[in-house]
């Protein structure tokens, strides 16, 4: 259990007041990095989720810790986290998505880039996410409506107008490997191991955009509030809007989201470039 944690409940029919919920969830977010820094390089037991896909002991300790104190903060809330999955999740009216540890594969190997993600869905639309940076001691938030923060000071896209060979770009390693011919186009590309990192590089203005083929709910709830709190814009690879995610999306129950996150300017360009070369392949 998180220490001190919650400060109040909220049960079924109560008016949730999001900004003070923040405040909450922040706190939990910055003892889950701090429970995965004080584990980091003795991480415990690795296990093999499937292709190309690991969780270690920290992963699991830092999903109790959040699951744990979010259940104790809003019992009647479902949860769907990575590690453990969620009952009740599909279609709840209000789901917690957790990531306690986006990018287990840095974090094993020994390479400090990873973070742990928290968001609020109210009716398939986040309405509150955080995402925080333990090893940089950054910490992104938003609230639907009221602008996207860093460690409390307000962020936004960047202006850049169109793709060019000098702007940063994310990409997951599976981009790279599928269609490399994208590299030549999206700029100077970057793979940082954490899809809810690109995300958020590009809503403080570092990226341009990022495109990643094999996320979940849990990677990008929170991090695409913030983007589009920011002034930028998330969809699936045909330029849909993701959210609010409709009953029928797999997305509730665990489902990859392709997604391509820019900065809105240069959203078109790459989704030109997608119906050009062809989506990278996903797993569904």
């Amino acid at each position: 259990m998180a220490k001190d944690f919650p400060a109040r409940r909220y049960g079924m029919g109560d008016v949730l007041d999001l900004n003070a919920l923040l405040g909450e969830v922040i706190r939990l977010a910055h003892e889950a990095g701090s429970l995965l820094v004080d584990r980091f390089k003795n991480y415990g037991e690795v296990e093999f989720k499937g292709e190309g896909d690991i969780v270690t002991e920290a992963d699991k300790e830092s999903e109790r810790l959040i699951t744990s104190a979010l259940r104790s903060l809003c019992p009647d809330h479902a949860v769907l986290g990575e590690e453990f999955g969620g009952s009740g999740a599909e279609g709840a009216e209000y789901l917690w998505a957790i990531d306690p540890l986006d990018g287990t594969a840095n974090y094993a190997g020994g390479l400090a880039i990873f973070s742990v993600s928290i968001a609020l869905l109210h009716r398939g639309e986040p309405v509150l996410g955080v995402v925080h940076d333990p090893n940089r001691g950054w910490t992104f938030h938003a609230v639907k409506g009221e602008g996207a923060f860093l460690n409390g000071e307000r962020i936004s896209v960047n202006s850049h107008g169109k793709l060019s060979s000098t702007g940063l770009f994310g990409v997951s390693t599976d981009v790279i490997s599928s269609v490399p011919l994208y590299m030549r186009f999206l700029g100077k590309c970057r793979s940082l191991g954490s899809a809810a990192l690109h995300i958020c590089h590009v809503a403080m203005g570092v990226f341009d955009g990022c495109v990643d083929i094999h996320a979940h709910l849990w990677d990008v709830a929170a991090a695409a509030l913030i983007l589009q709190e920011a002034g930028g814009r998330f969809t699936d690879l045909k330029g849909a809007p993701h959210f609010p995610l409709p009953p029928s999306s797999e997305a509730w129950r665990g489902g990859e989201m392709p997604f391509v996150a820019t900065n809105g300017l240069v959203h078109e360009q790459v989704l030109e470039l997608i119906d050009r070369y062809g989506s990278p392949p996903h797993r569904g």
